[in-house]
């Protein structure tokens, strides 16, 4: 995700999504030190084998192990991609690898739960949206929560 290159409405709606998914995890602070939290990792979470992430206010789950290259993928994507659908790369090589990553984690749920929360799960994602075959994109909460600097999720949450 591009925030600069997205349009005023585009914006404010991702703003409103995060602000949204931001009160469901018991507020900015909450959030934010959920994000710090993740980034200091020395391995990325996504690629516990337990398939959760415990943060101070709650934990992150989802269904399986993701293996260390899907991960690396990902943040390739994610980094290197300039549109916002994913599998519009030239070289066939590095697009075999986003269709098998695409096909080992669209299936996969992520759930967060809070301790301070009463209801089981605060909010659920998945990775993508997938459009089609040929239009795939990050889902923005994974994207931000996983993937983003926390400086990014700052300005969106500043717009």
């Amino acid at each position: 995700m591009r925030f600069n290159n997205l349009s005023h409405d585009e914006k404010l709606d991702l703003k409103k999504e995060l602000e949204n998914t931001i009160e469901k995890l018991g507020g900015q602070f909450n959030f934010l030190t959920m994000l710090e939290n993740i980034r200091e990792e020395q391995k990325h979470p996504l690629s516990n084998k337990t398939g959760k992430l415990h943060f101070k206010s709650g934990t992150i789950t989802w269904d399986k192990h993701i293996f260390e290259d899907k991960v690396k993928v990902l943040k390739q994507i994610s980094i290197n991609t300039k549109e916002d659908n994913i599998v519009s790369v030239d070289n066939e090589k590095i697009k075999k690898q986003i269709l098998n990553t695409i096909k080992t984690i669209s299936k996969l749920s992520f759930k967060v739960k809070n301790k301070d929360q009463k209801e089981d799960i605060a909010l659920e994602f998945k990775a993508f949206n997938i459009i089609d075959d040929n239009n795939v994109e990050f889902d923005p909460i994974f994207q931000i929560i996983f993937l983003d600097s926390v400086n990014n999720t700052k300005k969106i949450l500043k717009y």
